[in-house]
């Protein structure tokens, strides 16, 4: 007579084991899987992460190239009602004017002289130069959208519309 408590369980079959093999290399294969999902993603970030934020530093700066054609025609409208140009602003105005938020425009003086006023608040600095025998001026501004410290600056004359002169990735 046996006792039914002495008995021992028969031995794990080849099969179970295989099994137990077969999970531990999927669930490796997959913690891999993983891992090297969430670098690939960190490297699109690296990538998209810096040309979005230039891309919305850029938006930024582009106020001023409009502002600065709007101001160049308005200079040529003084003209053609009064035969010449005027300067207006000056260039230490124009940078104690700046932000990196925007502003609402303070404007006076010429630039009521030239009927010129932005649309909106602001983030650039204004003026314009007129040449020694009054036959051209330049219309410059400025931004410094990214609080560097480092200005942008557009120029247009009675020729050339706004064009930037400084290096395009300072904002």
């Amino acid at each position: 007579m046996s006792d039914s408590s002495s008995e021992t369980a028969p031995p794990a079959s080849g099969k179970a084991v295989g099994i137990g093999i077969g999970l531990g290399i999927a669930l490796v294969v997959l913690g891999i899987g993983f891992f090297m999902l969430i670098g690939f993603i960190g490297i699109l970030a690296a990538i998209a992460v810096p040309n979005f934020v230039a891309m919305q530093l850029k938006s930024k700066r582009a106020e001023v190239p409009g502002n600065v054609d709007g101001i160049k025609t308005a200079q040529r409208a003084y003209e053609a009602a009064y035969d010449g140009f005027i300067p207006v602003g000056s260039e230490a105005e124009a940078r104690r004017s700046l932000t990196k938020a925007p502003h609402p425009w303070i404007g006076g003086g010429d630039w009521e002289t030239i009927d010129w006023q932005p649309v909106g608040d602001i983030r650039g600095g204004y003026w314009v130069t007129v040449d020694p025998n009054g036959r051209d001026y330049t219309v410059h501004g400025l931004c410094d959208v990214d609080g560097d410290g480092q200005y942008a600056e557009y120029v247009a004359t009675m020729t050339q519309n706004a064009t930037l002169v400084t290096d395009p990735d300072i904002y």
